[in-house]
């Protein structure tokens, strides 16, 4: 079972304790510096669809194996595979197992094209830009707020329900703030269909700075971070780490093993 399976079954949506949010980001966090340091691969795809518990007693599976034999689940024939409907498994005490590799690069790269799903799409994702590890550690900070709130901190979508990278980007200035206009200066072709050009301009940049935001969609400044956060009474350590997860530039957010010492985390 997922994470977010069982956040759907047994929490009803609601999200997890901060104590268990705590216990799995540190478990995936390991997860990542491994990937990182010792295997120098990009997951990708990290969310809590792909955090799955794992077991460590193997008599739990007997009796799903005897349970089957009795009561086998409905299945459909195909004429290339069967398929078979799920059957639901009580969370055994077990390693939380990081899983589905199947969007993974190998070495730092830089790597380009479209990864991760819309919602969880690092900044350099949508400005169209090469990435590398520092990926993983925005998707780690989304996987964060998704386990504790119980659903995820962006949506990607206009007012309409319609996607938009546009919508993306005005919710996270409204969470984050305005990005360095020196990220988009390094993806300035596509940060202009976003982004109008200051008039300040001098010998170091002889083209005029991006920073001002541009008509294409509001920024919805109700959605602060600290609006968004409803679960803790004290919420400036979450937060905090937040922030460093969530940090504009790649080039600038800690490594997996430098966030494993983020205070949130040792409290």
């Amino acid at each position: 079972m997922s994470l977010r399976d069982m956040d759907v079954v047994f929490m009803k949506g609601c999200g997890f304790d901060e104590n268990f949010v705590k216990s799995a980001i540190k478990e995936l966090l390991e997860a990542v510096d491994f990937l990182h340091a010792e295997v120098q691969a990009v997951h990708t795809d990290i969310h809590s669809g792909n955090l799955l518990l794992g077991c460590t007693n193997d008599s739990y599976f007997k009796k799903l194996e005897d349970i089957e034999f009795s009561n086998p689940v409905p299945r459909k024939e195909l004429s290339d595979r069967t398929l078979y409907f799920s059957r639901l498994l009580k969370p055994q005490v077990g390693p939380l197992l990081l899983s589905d590799f199947g969007e993974v690069r190998l070495g730092p790269g830089p790597h380009a094209g479209d990864i991760m799903p819309i919602m969880y799409r690092a900044p350099e994702i949508l400005l169209l830009a090469q990435w590398s590890y520092a990926v993983d550690i925005w998707g780690v900070g989304l996987t964060a707020w998704n386990l504790l709130e119980g659903r995820t901190l962006f949506s990607a979508r206009r007012e309409d329900g319609s996607l938009s990278d546009g919508a993306h980007f005005a919710e996270l200035i409204a969470a984050l703030g305005p990005p360095p206009a020196d990220l988009l200066n390094r993806h300035r072709q596509r940060a202009l269909e976003y982004w109008k050009e200051d008039e300040i301009a001098d010998k170091y940049f002889p083209v005029p700075l991006l920073g001002s935001w541009g008509d294409v969609v509001p920024i919805p400044a109700e959605k602060t971070l600290e609006a968004s956060e409803t679960k803790l009474k004290d919420k400036s350590k979450f937060l905090q780490f937040m922030r460093r997860a969530l940090t504009w530039d790649p080039s600038r957010r800690p490594t997996a093993k430098e966030l494993l010492k983020d205070p949130w985390l040792l409290e």
